[in-house]
């Protein structure tokens, strides 16, 4: 596919996926061209999954989920658009990799049903019989994936049947340590008895669902519920840390700068089984997206 078949990348874009993470639901419930609208990419052109027109289709999907206030773009290596993990390991597993597009804002239960809708769809239209499905996510993008299989499972559909592997790259699955801050930040502004700090307490509250999602990792509707992982696919975490010290106290403090190591690993949720999980030092959060030894250990897990 020609590079100008690629959709334009911008600083509105940019400034729309931002915003849409800040107050992606908002933005939604009032119609807003500024709220990103949720679809599946390839190439970095838009599917359209009642006519998809993929060249030379495979039998197996790679789908790279992106976090909060993210877009496709953050997988690209720098200085290589279009290169990224769906598309190194899509050489060597003779696959088809495809990017979500999705409003961060939006309460992740939200997100993983629309996904799950789109998978479904995405299977009964895909020019082969799909065989197996590697799902990808960063950040919040860990979440959706665990909630669309979730829901997936419930709906009935066939496509969680295709999971052969979900990766987590620095998700929160026990929250980030930055929005349980902001959660308790805010309720006690709202406390104090002066205004402006009320009013800057309000503020802070005014967060976007996604966003109060992350404080504990809530997936479902239910914030009761915390579903087990998908069985019968592999399941494997990606956790990094800011100082290349492993014992460095700004690796206990913050992790990779927004989530902590046990949390990326899951290390609250009980009856959970990673089949595997590798933490790097000297990989913030962002990087963990676009990282070379990341994809060398992507490569060692999948091929």
């Amino acid at each position: 596919m020609s590079r100008d078949s690629r959709e334009p990348k911008s600083w509105q874009s940019h400034t729309s996926a931002i915003l849409s993470g800040f107050f992606g639901d908002w933005l939604a419930q009032r119609e807003s061209p500024l709220a990103v609208k949720t679809a599946l990419l390839h190439e970095g052109k838009r599917l359209d999954l009642a006519k998809l027109d993929i060249p030379q289709p495979k039998g197996t999907v790679i789908l790279l989920v992106h976090g909060l206030m993210g877009q496709e773009s953050i997988w690209e290596f720098p200085g290589q658009p279009g290169v990224h993990y769906g598309s190194e390991l899509a050489q060597v597993m003779d696959a088809n990799a495809l990017c979500l597009r999705y409003n961060s804002g939006r309460p992740v239960h939200y997100t993983g049903a629309t996904l799950t809708n789109l998978l479904q769809t995405l299977k009964e239209h895909w020019p082969v019989p799909l065989e197996k499905l590697v799902l990808i996510g960063h950040s919040m993008g860990g979440l959706v994936i665990r909630s669309a299989c979730h829901q997936g499972e419930i709906a009935g559909h066939s496509w969680p049947q295709c999971v052969e592997s979900c990766v987590y790259l620095g998700a929160p699955h026990d929250g980030s340590w930055l929005a349980q801050t902001a959660h308790e930040t805010a309720g006690m502004m709202q406390s104090m008895p002066t205004a402006y700090l009320k009013v800057v307490g309000k503020f802070i509250d005014s967060r976007s669902e996604g966003i109060r999602n992350l404080t504990a990792g809530d997936i479902l509707k239910d914030l009761d519920q915390s579903p087990p992982l998908l069985a019968g696919a592999r399941h494997f975490a990606v956790a990094g840390l800011l100082s290349k010290r492993p014992g460095h106290a700004l690796n206990r403090i913050f992790g990779d700068l927004l989530v902590k190591e046990s949390s990326a690993r899951g290390g609250g949720r009980k009856g959970w089984t990673m089949t595997d999980s590798v933490c790097f030092t000297g990989v913030s959060h962002v990087r963990l997206a676009h990282s070379a030894r990341i994809n060398q250990q992507l490569r060692e897990w999948l091929t």
